[in-house]
């Protein structure tokens, strides 16, 4: 008894932390006509975000996620400084140093880069209805002719509104060569429970959908 007792509280507090996980769903790509894959030495993920820290989370869980697919990548806070790109901290590249950028990212071997830019906030919020179930007296726990004449108890809880917040993300890729844009992709990523919730699902669905697009030569996810 004592088994089955604790199996379904794992079960109760794994369904509890896998419905924690925030979904990133990509709601929009977009690809430049009579592009074909071709293989990248070096791709840069570039987050442009004034915060150093969620910047580089990001770049790094992006990169590792290519890893996978057997893209070669790099996070820019490896090979650029803090506020390289985004001097006035307005979470969006500086244009006037677009040329020392290129000239940078080139300098390090780079010939693609992935830039994330965040579009937009948007909160909203949901009513979670209150749940109702059995529960039996103490009278149930004791021997047979208990448990026989045993009766259960309802127990409810009420209902309760929580806050939602949704991030809104614009993923693009350029090739350094041409300074064009070869790839772009929409996504929002539902109410993350933490940054690394948010790194983790964001990472996983973008680039998934940037390795079948055929802009860039994969190994397959391994």
């Amino acid at each position: 008894m004592k088994k089955i007792i604790l199996l379904s509280i794992s079960l109760i507090f794994l369904s509890y932390f896998y419905s924690c996980s925030s979904v990133t769903e990509v709601t929009g790509t977009w690809k430049k006509p009579a592009t074909a894959a071709q293989k990248y030495n070096k791709i840069c993920v570039l987050g442009a975000s004034k915060d150093i820290v969620k910047r580089s989370m990001v770049e790094k869980a992006v990169v590792n996620q290519m890893s996978l697919y057997g893209i070669n990548a790099v996070a820019g806070v490896n090979i650029l400084p803090d506020n390289f790109i985004d001097s006035d901290n307005d979470s969006k590249v500086d244009s006037e140093n677009k040329a020392a950028l290129i000239a940078k990212l080139k300098e390090a071997g780079v010939d693609g880069v992935f830039l994330i830019s965040l579009q937009d906030v948007k909160k909203s919020e949901s009513y979670v209805p209150g749940t109702s179930y059995y529960a039996p007296y103490a009278g149930f726990y004791g021997g047979f002719y208990n448990n026989y004449w045993g009766s259960y108890n309802m127990v409810s809880s009420p209902g309760y509104y929580v806050q939602n917040t949704n991030y809104f993300l614009s993923s693009n890729f350029y090739n350094i060569a041409s300074e064009s844009l070869l790839w772009s992709a929409q996504s929002n990523t539902f109410d993350p429970q933490s940054l690394n919730d948010f790194t983790k699902s964001y990472a996983s669905s973008v680039v998934e959908q940037f390795a079948s697009s055929g802009v860039v030569k994969t190994t397959g996810k391994k």
